[in-house]
């Protein structure tokens, strides 16, 4: 599985940047979209691996993606609430490979 430690810090790091949205620059902010889509990607496609059942809101991810290329022009408070719905996925994510460590380990 992908290193969860890293993963969960980086939720971190995300739900740290919706509190502090106007302070990041338009570079920040696109490299903390496409580091949490990247994340996402990563985290599906070791769940894949393992045969663990992957709910993606697919759809949701292209809006996120959408977003970079039009980042310049969105609100503050859009791009936090892209930044919290990263978090969401990613954190589902997690609790899934947890679910799948555990169930290997027995």
């Amino acid at each position: 599985m992908s290193n969860i430690s890293v993963t969960s810090d980086f939720v971190s790091e995300l739900a740290r940047a919706v509190n502090q949205i106007h302070l990041l620059t338009l570079e920040e902010r696109k490299g903390l979209v496409a580091r949490g889509i990247n994340c996402i990607h990563e985290l599906k496609h070791a769940l894949d691996t393992s045969g663990a059942d992957t709910p993606m809101a697919s759809r949701t991810l292209r809006d996120i993606e959408t977003l970079i290329s039009e980042m310049e022009d969105t609100p503050d408070e859009l791009v936090a609430a892209a930044f919290l719905v990263l978090c969401e996925q990613i954190n589902r994510m997690l609790s899934i490979c947890e679910s799948v460590s555990e169930t290997k380990k027995r």
